[in-house]
């Protein structure tokens, strides 16, 4: 069976960075895919752009988000579609087009998650600004020395996860950007196979950054808890 690949691209306002974003993946992705663009609302300007520089190609799908959010769009996109396997990709994210058809080649090899990483040897991750920089890095610190967390950057949102996977958990994070780092937690406690693979993350030069520190970091909480609880009583 040829096994299909569904990528996710949630948007908001962005500008033409899309275009390229989505010109690289079609020119450059191998594998068996479809792109998926999750949007808010039907007047985002986001939907013109892709509509007007693509024209009803046969690989660009649109869904539309059920609420609103980056954890719901994503919600919507898994809910309506159907291939083997899903990978979450950024509207803004012009380094790693090469890395999908790597992170679709471990899914093959029986991998349910599949996590690009900066912090690993290969890695690379520039232009943060020093309290982003700071929190990731505390973050990836963390999760390698006191819990059996498997994977060193738990922040990046830029992730595969296979369809037997999702399929098994209920989703339950309703704010700010962390249901990527739900799913891994949960793969990690029922013991599902992740890897990780070297990526490269640059902040962006055009567009405005959604991060907010005091907005980014309580979701976060639950979920060090959760790994903090795995650690303890499931994963050894």
């Amino acid at each position: 069976m040829n096994k299909k690949l569904d990528i996710l691209i949630p948007v908001y306002n962005e500008s033409e960075i899309i275009v390229k974003t989505i010109k690289q993946i079609l020119d450059h992705v191998k594998c068996n895919y479809e792109i998926f663009i999750c949007y808010d609302y039907d007047e985002d300007p986001t939907l013109h752009i892709i509509k007007n520089n693509f024209h009803n190609h046969t690989k660009i799908n649109f869904t539309k988000n059920n609420s609103r959010g980056f954890n719901q769009a994503l919600i919507s996109g898994i809910n309506n579609t159907q291939g083997e396997a899903v990978l979450v990709y950024m509207a803004d994210d012009h380094e790693n087009y090469k890395l999908i058809d790597e992170c679709f080649t471990k899914f093959n090899e029986g991998f349910d998650v599949v996590c690009p990483s900066r912090f690993i040897e290969g890695g690379v991750m520039k232009g943060n600004t020093f309290i982003k920089e700071i929190l990731t890095r505390l973050a990836s610190f963390f999760f390698r020395y006191f819990t059996t967390f498997p994977i060193k950057d738990s922040t990046n949102a830029f992730r595969l996860f296979s369809r037997a996977l999702l399929n098994k958990i209920n989703f339950e994070s309703n704010r700010g950007f962390t249901l990527c780092f739900e799913i891994t937690a949960k793969a990690h406690r029922l013991g599902y196979k992740i890897v990780e693979v070297p990526s490269i993350w640059i902040q962006r030069e055009q567009g405005e950054s959604r991060f907010k520190i005091f907005s980014f970091l309580p979701p976060y909480i639950k979920w060090l808890f959760y790994i903090i609880k795995t650690s303890l009583f499931f994963r050894k």
